[in-house]
């Protein structure tokens, strides 16, 4: 009966997406050459030497120092998600850097690498190591939030700390339409489009009213660069819940601190994701956020800026043990010398 179900379930979504596909007319202009060239100046780039060939990176730097703050994007979004937080964070005297990760945003997107988690991780590993960025407080947003907790658990000695957006870690069931779709790039592109877009972002965002023409616009972009629309739908076809089944067990293991903000209307992702994280990591920092939905740095950056900058002001730098260290090495030399001085005296 359940395959009955499935196979009934195939039919439509195959007929149906065709019929919307053929209904839906997409003015996703690819870009010219030229004005790819006009987007992409006064950016920064870095080029990855990976092992599928060289490959161009977009980030956005600001600040400076050894206050490292990684912020990580999810599915389908890129360094634009994160515009209220970095000048604001980079004031604070943090180092913030963002970076679109290959396939999304101004990053190259070619159609050879496997768009794995496993990918992406070596991406943003290489990217620190570049960069000198021996130790970071990590930032992520849904997919990003997953990447974010693969790192704390491979690499902890990269990882200051952990605040988590809302983020993808436990499996979750891809609706039949997006499962057959990601197969189809027929089914696929008419909802790429600025108006596709927009009813996209109205299931992330709950107040749709807040949702702008530049949301909209800076969403579309990455599907008009070469190779955008190919990318996104590779993701989708080499997601797979096995690679967050394999972290699950491993959270209360987890020793950075931890902030765990949470928009409570998110249609993407179940409140009981929530739950599940509060009760494996029982003593995360917890920002319950109501009236918002999947993207809370958008929807609410204010009261994720005064959730994260408390949270981020209560973990000692980098060097404080370091300069403790030092301080009382300094203390006992002096308190040396005065005992000296005293003998002298004596």
């Amino acid at each position: 009966m359940k395959f009955i179900l499935w196979f009934i379930s195939i039919v439509v979504a195959l007929f149906g997406g065709l019929a919307v596909a053929l209904f839906l007319k997409t003015d996703l202009r690819p870009l010219e050459p030229h004005e790819i060239i006009f987007i992409k100046e006064n950016k920064d780039f870095w080029e990855w030497h990976s092992p599928y060939g060289k490959l161009a990176v977009h980030y956005d730097e600001k600040g400076t120092g050894n206050q490292h703050i990684l912020l990580l994007h999810g599915y389908r979004s890129h360094t634009f998600t994160w515009r209220h937080l970095v000048e604001p964070l980079a004031e604070q005297g943090y180092h913030v850097w963002s970076l679109d990760l290959i396939g999304y945003g101004f990053s190259d997107k070619p159609d050879h690498v496997p768009y794995t988690p496993d990918f992406f991780i070596e991406q943003i590993v290489a990217f620190m190591q570049a960069h000198d960025i021996q130790v970071a407080h990590l930032v992520g947003n849904s997919l990003g939030g997953g990447l974010a907790l693969h790192l704390a658990l491979n690499h902890p000695e990269a990882v200051s700390s952990l605040t988590l957006i809302n983020p993808l870690g436990y499996p979750l069931e891809m609706p039949v339409f997006i499962a057959i779709a990601r197969y189809f790039e027929y089914i696929w592109v008419p909802f790429l489009g600025p108006t596709q877009v927009r009813e996209g972002l109205k299931n992330a965002i709950y107040k749709c009213e807040r949702i702008s023409e530049e949301q909209v616009q800076a969403y579309c972009l990455p599907y008009r660069l070469p190779g955008g629309i190919t990318s996104s739908l590779i993701t989708l076809r080499q997601f797979d819940n096995q690679w967050l089944c394999d972290m699950i067990d491993r959270y209360p293991t987890l020793r950075q601190p931890i902030l765990l903000i949470w928009g409570m209307q998110d249609n993407i992702l179940p409140i009981d994701h929530y739950h599940q994280f509060t009760q494996q990591l029982p003593k995360a920092g917890k920002e319950l956020i109501t009236n918002c939905g999947h993207l809370p740095q958008e929807e609410e950056p204010e009261q994720v800026l005064t959730a994260l900058s408390s949270f981020l002001a209560s973990i000692p730098s980098p060097n404080h043990s370091d300069a403790s260290d030092d301080n009382q090495q300094n203390r006992n030399s002096d308190e040396q010398l005065v005992e000296s001085d005293l003998k002298v005296i004596e």
